[in-house]
């Protein structure tokens, strides 16, 4: 099942919209911690009026680390650029070098870690240009939470690429730092949990010691309300986003993984998953993969089994396994076999016999396989075909076989004027059919069973298809089979008595159809 990807172009406009929108909300909490909580406020207002120059030094600083930050990860990011190139004109992605592989899937890392070393220098810079410690505070707050937000969205976004350069899925091959999801939660916390809670506890304690030495305590205790609500929201939509975009990282490929092995269910053999991340679900589903490639292997064996035996003996033997015995049962044995196959061996190249013999059988083997019989032997011209086994149990079998003969012949007609077009020699075949008590199942050795059918009927209708040729008819019929009919005498056959049947000690009456 494949869907469209987005282009690289797609790609690059979410990360530049995610990455600007992440700054744009960590600048606006620098610039509310300055205005509500440092330096506490002074005189009767709760919060203090920034200085129009301090807003333009801060915001010129701002742009030229964020540009900055920009073009390093650009320069970064050119080797993944020029083999994305490279792939879109036709290099196999097999040859991506084993640098690139790592730095494809530690891009979202690298990504954040630039953005957060960034921000960690601001906030150097503004402290010691300050000498003010409040400045680091503040300006650390707002870089983590940026940070935070930029390393799980880019995380999301750049899985979009990652199949373009590692199609076949298998990331863990790649020796990459492995972001483990346990490690990405951990992170969340501490970024977004752990700040906020103590950044809480340190404010709290400052303005309660403000407040024991102010001269207007009221003004303390509402900048304190403001300073709660502060960190308040930036908590909850820090955290609301952070929640949701780790959330859609971890739900995102089990969803995938519940909607392909729904379909694997389906018997929808073919189902990969897109593998885009090196964490446990991404391991999960490279194992997946390779159950599914297992699946696969295991139904085209039991397809090629199915080629070599009948589909009825290969299921069984999947089933039930293949121990050796049998069981009597009441069945009809159909034998069909060409007149003269000798004769045409010796006038025909080998290639173009074995050709002709493959277009016949084809043709007679999905006329048994129609009326339900199955093909337990080929013997070079000659087809052994059982109705009523233990693996194809029918009631009508002998009616079935009957019907299957007329098919034959119906075939043999269409096979040999289309022969006869492409100038090839027609073929004329007998057909025995003989019902009785017959043995059916596996035998042979622990090196090699045969699925096959013993007992008299068996005998008897080769015997009958060799007498065919005798008596003119196409068809013959045992006794036996005949009277297990429903309607025999619509068929109206031709009874055939005191027929001498090679191995049989008297004569038998037998019934002729002309096909």
């Amino acid at each position: 099942m494949t869907t469209s990807r987005p282009t690289p172009r797609d790609t690059t406009r979410k990360l530049v919209l995610l990455i600007v929108g992440a700054n744009f909300l960590g600048a606006l909490i620098i610039f509310l911690y300055f205005a509500v909580i440092d330096p506490p406020p002074v005189g009767g207002a709760a919060v203090r009026s920034l200085e129009t120059a301090d807003i333009v030094v801060f915001g010129a600083t701002a742009v030229v680390m964020f540009v900055g930050a920009l073009a390093v990860i650009s320069g970064l990011g050119r080797p993944i650029r020029t083999w994305r190139r490279a792939i879109e004109a036709g290099t196999p992605a097999s040859e991506l070098p084993a640098r690139v592989a790592r730095l494809v899937l530690n891009w979202p890392l690298i990504g954040a870690t630039l953005v957060g070393a960034a921000g960690l220098v601001m906030a150097v810079l503004f402290s010691v240009l300050y000498g003010d410690p409040g400045n680091f505070v503040g300006i650390a707050v707002g870089g983590a939470v940026t940070t935070t937000i930029v390393y799980f969205g880019t995380d999301l976004v750049w899985r979009e690429q990652v199949p373009a350069f590692l199609p076949d899925g298998n990331l863990s091959a790649v020796r990459a730092f492995r972001p483990w999801v346990r490690r990405r939660l951990l992170l969340a916390f501490v970024l977004i949990g752990g700040i906020t809670p103590v950044l809480l506890v340190i404010l709290s304690q400052v303005r309660t010691r403000a407040l024991l030495d102010s001269e207007n305590p009221e003004a303390i205790l509402d900048n304190l309300i403001l300073v709660q609500l502060f960190i308040l929201a930036v908590g909850l939509a820090a955290g609301l986003i952070t929640a949701i975009l780790v959330a859609r990282a971890i739900v995102g490929p089990l969803r995938a993984l519940q909607e392909a092995m729904g379909r694997v269910e389906a018997n929808e053999l073919d189902t990969r998953i897109v593998v885009s991340t090196n964490d446990e679900l991404g391991y999960l589903g490279e194992r997946f993969n390779s159950m599914t490639e297992g699946l696969r292997q295991g139904e085209r064996l039991r397809e090629l089994f199915g080629l070599y035996v009948s589909p009825e003996v290969a299921r069984a033997a999947v089933e039930t396994g293949a121990g050796l015995g049998g069981t009597q049962v009441e069945c009809s044995v159909l034998f069909s076999d060409i007149r003269d196959f000798t004769t045409l061996s010796e006038r025909m190249p080998p290639a173009r016999l074995v050709g002709l013999i493959n277009r016949y059988m084809t043709a007679m083997v999905a006329v048994v396989v129609e009326h339900g019989g199955m093909v337990t032997r080929f013997g070079g011209d000659s087809v052994l075909a059982v109705f009523g086994t233990p693996l194809n149990p029918m009631p009508d079998h002998a009616d079935r076989a009957v019907k299957t003969a007329f098919g034959m012949r119906r075939a043999l007609a269409a096979f040999n004027r289309e022969e006869t077009v492409a100038a090839l020699p027609r073929l004329e075949a007998g057909i025995g059919i003989a019902t009785g008590p017959v043995i059916a199942g596996n035998i042979g050795g622990r090196e090699r069973i045969e699925y096959t059918v013993m007992g008299d009927a068996v005998n008897l209708a080769s015997r009958l298809e060799d007498r065919t040729k005798d008596t003119g008819f196409p068809i013959l019929l045992s006794d036996e089979t005949y009277r297990a009919l429903d309607d025999a005498p619509a068929l109206d056959a031709t009874t055939l008595t005191e027929v001498r049947i090679k191995g049989k000690q008297h004569p038998l009456t037998v019934h002729a159809l002309s096909g």
